[in-house]
């Protein structure tokens, strides 16, 4: 499952970079178009990041009996680079989606 984030979050930016290029050659409002596909596949991706983790955690604490300490349930630093690289792109299509054909305006 956490495969899928990253597939989910390389097309995010694969078609922001498609709207980008369209944006030059075509019309400056495909790069703002663009930038909604881009929110949207980056919301996936913290979707399926969280459903994951919380899928891990329950089954750590599952495995949790009562004799036994608690293991260590937190996230790896791996997911969380995963999480913030999402957040920011989910902020960073929605400048796009608003703001990208005002780009083009000052180049």
């Amino acid at each position: 499952m956490p495969k899928k984030s990253i597939l989910f979050l390389l097309a995010a930016w694969i078609f922001g970079f498609i709207g980008l290029i369209l944006g030059f050659f075509i019309d400056p409002m495909w790069f703002a178009r663009f930038g909604s596909l881009v929110v949207l596949l980056a919301i996936v991706t913290e979707y399926i990041l969280l459903h994951s983790e919380l899928n891990r955690l329950y089954i750590g604490l599952d495995k949790v009996d009562h004799d036994t300490d608690i293991p260590d349930l937190s996230p790896s630093k791996w997911h969380n680079k995963k999480v913030w690289i999402a957040h920011f792109t989910v902020i960073g299509g929605t400048f796009i989606w608003g703001f990208g054909d005002l780009i083009y305006q000052f180049l």
